[in-house]
């Protein structure tokens, strides 16, 4: 077990947050963790830059701690923890469901007898200019395949405040002739 008591001579009564990831050798998205869950006491003046006071006495005795129990700093899998085994530590892939839950996918031409008609009671709950994400909703497209269609002027749009705002009545009219041709 290390001794940690030069810290107390080296470093002033009270650190910040800066000190403190710097002391311990840890990111400051972990030291940010241990502040903001208590595995070391700290005053919070709840400013943006600044932010925490540690006394050092605190330091040295966390880090004692640390070493003598390491599973108890153990981070949720998400942190990139050096403390955690490295089977755990390794990134694996999130599965991607529930991505499109609020999605609805339109039926087909061949589903349906009269194509136009269904579109329109599908597209009847929304406004007559729509975002980009509302029009995902409905047709369960992608918005790069639907910002794709306004760069391409396949629908009608305007561009206002940074969204692409679609026309209802052309984004139906693109949906029944894309249909038409295949």
């Amino acid at each position: 077990m290390a001794d940690y008591s030069f810290l107390l001579n080296n470093y002033p009564e009270t650190v910040t947050k800066d000190q403190f990831y710097r002391i311990c050798h840890i990111s400051k998205k972990t030291a940010k963790y241990y502040l903001d869950n208590g595995f070391i006491p700290c005053i919070s003046s709840k400013k943006k830059t600044r932010r925490y006071k540690i006394r050092t006495q605190d330091i040295v005795s966390f880090l004692e701690n640390r070493d003598a129990n390491p599973s108890k700093y153990y981070l949720p899998k998400h942190f990139d923890n050096p403390f955690l085994p490295g089977e755990q530590r390794q990134h694996k892939k999130m599965p991607r469901n529930g991505r499109y839950q609020d999605c609805y996918k339109l039926k087909r031409l061949a589903e349906v007898k009269d194509y136009q008609r269904y579109l329109g009671q599908q597209f009847a709950e929304y406004p007559d200019m729509m975002t980009a994400q509302q029009l995902r909703q409905i047709t369960g497209h992608s918005i790069a395949v639907i910002l794709s269609w306004c760069k391409d002027e396949k629908v009608k749009h305007i561009y206002h405040r940074s969204t692409y705002l679609i026309q209802k009545k052309s984004a139906i009219d693109y949906l029944y002739e894309r249909e038409l041709q295949n």
